[in-house]
């Protein structure tokens, strides 16, 4: 019941008829504190079983949770691309074994100093884009990480992730405000029951 509301997602997803198609997505949790890696990885699930080439992105460099589901190891990932920007990108991309579906995972824990620019967000993303037919990132809250709202700036689209029960929906206006603030187009919210 689960993996068809995921497909029903995809499939609505992928009917949308956008100025530009939808390749890269952000999804980000609404309240600060909360992890809702999981809907991430089961929207990639559904688009891979669709036999799209997708790549997960895990861009939670604080609280990484991608590469623990999928099994692969945690690095090298996106933080150390980030700082040698330049590098070969596909050492970086773990290969989950399932058909379709790839991941960058987050990287090795450490401290980063200053979140990359959005120029440089900007190029990895158009890198990443000759690499996969979807790629979904899951990052932290909007409202309270700066390098969300850099990846918001070169996504095609952002789905915000709400917990039912729990999300505040001052956190959600919140998380949307901060969004369109840098021009993100808001797609709508996904219901998550934990």
């Amino acid at each position: 019941m689960v993996a068809e509301a995921y497909r029903i997602l995809r499939a609505n997803l992928e009917a949308l008829r956008l100025e530009h198609p939808l390749q890269v997505l952000l999804l980000t949790p609404a309240s600060p504190g909360e992890a809702a890696a999981e809907v991430a990885l089961n929207l990639g699930l559904a688009f891979a079983e669709a036999g799209r080439q997708t790549l997960l992105v895990d861009a939670d460099l604080e609280r990484p949770q991608l590469h623990e589901a999928l099994g692969v190891p945690p690095s090298p990932g996106l933080r150390a691309l980030l700082a040698r920007m330049g590098g070969p990108i596909d050492a970086t991309l773990a290969e989950t074994g399932i058909p379709g579906l790839s991941l960058l995972p987050a990287g090795a824990p450490g401290s980063d100093g200053l979140p990359p620019s959005p120029r440089k967000v900007g190029e990895l993303l158009q890198a990443l884009r000759r690499r996969a037919e979807r790629i979904l990132i899951y990052a932290p809250p909007a409202q309270t990480v700066s390098w969300t709202l850099a990846l918001a700036e070169h996504s095609d689209g952002a789905l915000l992730i709400a917990r039912a029960r729990h999300t505040h929906r001052a956190h959600l206006l919140q998380a949307r405000e901060a969004l369109e603030r840098v021009h993100a187009t808001v797609l709508g919210v996904i219901l998550w029951k934990a």
